[in-house]
């Protein structure tokens, strides 16, 4: 998870954490958790989240499925 990418893509966006989480039907606390790597984002989630960012496959695979220390 490449949490320097998607708070990059979501700045791009003009949105902040907690507005995409409200986008997403996501409580905020659970998406902080997700981005700092407490926890795991699920598949159902890294497809809202790449739709409202509109986020091209090869991004998506750079972001969530990075071999990336945040």
């Amino acid at each position: 998870m490449n949490a320097f990418d998607l708070k990059a893509e979501i700045a791009r966006c003009d949105l902040t954490i907690p507005k995409l989480a409200d986008m997403i039907g996501m409580d905020k606390k659970t998406l902080y958790s997700r981005i700092s790597g407490e926890t795991s984002f699920k598949q159902t989630e890294i497809v809202k989240i790449s739709q409202v960012l509109n986020l091209t496959e090869e991004k998506i695979m750079a972001i969530f499925f990075a071999d990336v220390v945040s």
